[in-house]
């Protein structure tokens, strides 16, 4: 039951980037016409960082450079906004390691930790 409220939270997430004004651009990758991926960005002016925010590649197009390549064309977009710093986050559990190695290979190199600190009641 968690899972299906969980995977209806990001559906509603996904669709609040596509309504006007949300601050975040959005962009899509094709294959052969067909949806092999998404990336969102953030550019803000006043800080000039750009960040990289809900984005997935379909999993039958992993390993194919799909997220390779959108993530070289939302740099070039923050670069050419001015933003100074480009900045993306993911999460530290075994899930994510194809995540963090898709942004590795895309350039991002400084890694700021953190801890959630959980306890049970």
């Amino acid at each position: 039951m968690t899972q299906a409220r969980d995977d209806e939270a990001q559906a509603e997430y996904l669709a609040s980037l596509l309504e006007p004004d949300c601050g975040w651009e959005l962009y899509v990758a094709e294959q052969a016409g067909v949806v092999a991926g998404f990336v969102s960005v953030q550019l803000n002016e006043e800080t000039s960082v750009g960040e990289i925010g809900l984005n997935a590649v379909h999993p039958d197009c992993a390993g194919t450079g799909i997220g390779t390549a959108m993530y070289d064309v939302v740099l070039k977009r923050m670069r050419h906004a001015g933003m100074r710093v480009a900045m993306v986050s993911t999460c530290g559990d075994a899930s994510h390691i194809p995540a963090r190695r898709a942004y590795q290979k895309a350039g991002f190199e400084v890694g700021i930790p953190s801890i959630w600190l959980c306890q049970a009641l």
